[in-house]
């Protein structure tokens, strides 16, 4: 009986220590950084008077069966491919060469089979393992791709899968709060880590004294092809590192003399439409959307009634901040991604060809074509 007894003292002293570990390794700690970079966003120029773009070029993508879409909501390129994510219309992920040689597409087998999907939400690139992960929210499930897009495996999930990047030791990072978290009105995270099994084994970041989780519950969330992951949740003016076990500062974002909208004045909105009043009416915030490249930071200010583009060159420290209101200028200065060369990346969604000829000449023969897919471009930025 005695060494009954000693063996549950064991099980039991065993469980207290395994229970304190998880509990201490549940959150994903908070580190500081010394060397976060400001970045100071300077007078607003006009997109008409600013000439910063270099090389730009257009990338006509083929168009074959199976690869018809109508919006370019998520580009990115990697090595010798281009992927493109068509979330209005389409819901698809499909895939091009480099130069618009039609590959194949995923999403467009829909259904409730294992290799079917109800509507693609999002996919993002897994650059240290050259996979390409595509989200399913309303099927509940991750499936992961080779690059070429060949299926590798299935991923199921239970919760919110529009926003995530799969980790080196293949466990996902999302980064929006959990929809129980949301309706309950709680200040809770929205950065949280699941395994395959869709077991939650981490979570932090907490959004502190936010109020209203209905406009704060949100981030953007992107794999670099250096491997690092980057996480700019809204209104927090900065973009941070983030790993399996840690999320540090990484930028942040000055306003100057701009007209910064205050967190006094998010904190007592009651909905997104009071927000963008507040945009349109001048004033300047930072809701996540950027692209890092090698040597320059890009950065949406605001939303699409004044919107403002920000290159910050991460070598020299120069920013040009500029503004884009006319429907083309919108489009040319939205970048999408960068590659390894040094390139953004972006696409011409509803403009007609014939705007375009003058940055274009090669598309005049095309002007007569109406059932053209939406245009890429690339370019290089110069603010020197």
């Amino acid at each position: 009986m005695k060494n009954i007894y000693k063996i549950l003292c064991v099980l039991s002293l065993l469980f207290f220590c395994f229970s304190c570990q998880n509990t201490s390794k549940q959150y994903i700690e908070n580190q500081d950084n010394s060397h976060i970079n400001t970045v100071l966003i300077p007078d607003v120029q006009a997109a008409e008077t600013v000439n910063i773009i270099d090389q730009l070029e257009s990338i006509i993508l083929e168009e074959k069966e199976n690869s018809y879409f109508g919006h370019v909501t998520k580009l990115r390129v990697f090595q010798d491919k281009i992927y493109v994510f068509d979330g209005r219309y389409a819901k698809a992920v499909f895939i091009y060469t480099l130069d618009g040689k039609y590959i194949t597409t995923i999403g467009n087998q829909r259904g409730n089979g294992p290799l079917d999907f109800v509507s693609v939400s999002n996919f993002e690139i897994d650059y240290v393992n050259k996979k390409l992960i595509v989200m399913d929210n309303f099927g509940q499930k991750f499936m992961i791709y080779g690059l070429d897009g060949n299926f590798i495996e299935r991923a199921g999930s239970k919760i919110s899968v529009t926003d995530a990047v799969l980790l080196p030791n293949n466990h996902f990072v999302h980064a929006k709060a959990r929809y129980s978290y949301r309706i309950s009105g709680q200040s809770d995270n929205c950065i949280f880590i699941t395994d395959k099994n869709n077991n939650i084994v981490k979570e932090g970041f907490a959004h502190d004294d936010n109020k209203n989780l209905k406009i704060h519950s949100y981030g953007i969330i992107n794999a670099l092809p250096n491997g690092e992951i980057n996480f700019a949740p809204m209104f927090r003016d900065t973009i941070y590192r983030l790993s399996f076990d840690s999320i540090s500062p990484k930028y942040a974002i000055d306003y100057g003399k701009n007209k910064k909208i205050l967190k006094s004045q998010i904190d007592i909105l009651q909905s997104p439409n009071e927000l963008f009043q507040l945009i349109e009416d001048g004033g300047m915030c930072f809701i996540g959307d950027h692209v890092e490249s090698e040597d320059f930071l890009y950065l949406f200010i605001g939303y699409w009634m004044n919107p403002v583009s920000v290159f910050y060159n991460k070598k020299t420290n120069n920013t040009i901040a500029v503004s884009h209101k006319n429907d083309i200028y919108f489009d040319l200065y939205s970048v999408l991604c960068s590659d390894n060369e040094g390139y953004f990346y972006g696409a011409f969604n509803n403009n007609e060809i014939h705007e375009l000829t003058s940055w274009f000449p090669n598309l005049k023969e095309l002007e007569d074509k109406t059932d053209l897919n939406p245009i890429l471009f690339k370019y290089k930025i110069t603010t020197d």
